[in-house]
């Protein structure tokens, strides 16, 4: 772990990861928009949900170190979630590509917790708040990975 960040880096760290929590929400929604398995659609809408409250966590602990958090999502989430729409118009809605998809996005979550936890000096209940996170999103990573296999 690097030096004492100050409470601005840890606000700005924070916030990038909370847009990239309301990406995966979003992200989400819009792949339960473009399949057609009815079990795909729950599972999609679920992890939407669950991003979502992710997102309100995030919100609460940045109002709670004294920052305003952001309320937008990335371009790259935006110009990701119009891929996947010009791609499931050519693969003819492929489930698969959709869950793949998914799947890429969740690892690229874990990259951002990791990134966060292991580069900014975190209050312990921060802390413990993104690592339960993270497992979770490890568990629905692993589920796509399995899924990718089956679809």
């Amino acid at each position: 772990m690097e030096a004492r960040n100050t409470n601005g880096e840890i606000l700005d760290r924070l916030n990038t990861l909370l847009t990239r929590t309301r990406d995966g929400e979003r992200g989400y929604q819009e792949a339960a928009e473009n399949v057609k398995d009815a079990e795909l659609k729950s599972l999609f809408m679920a992890q939407s949900r669950q991003r979502g409250e992710y997102a309100t966590e995030i919100d609460r602990e940045i109002r709670t170190l004294g920052g305003d958090p952001e309320t937008s999502t990335s371009l790259m989430a935006d110009l990701h979630r119009a891929w996947i729409n010009i791609k499931t118009s050519f693969t003819g809605n492929d489930d698969k590509a959709v869950v793949e998809e998914c799947k890429r996005g969740d690892g690229q979550a874990l990259d951002d917790y990791q990134e966060i936890l292991k580069n900014t000096s975190l209050a312990a209940s921060t802390r413990e708040l993104l690592l339960l996170q993270k497992e979770r999103i490890q568990a629905a990573h692993a589920s796509m990975a399995r899924l990718a296999n089956v679809v």
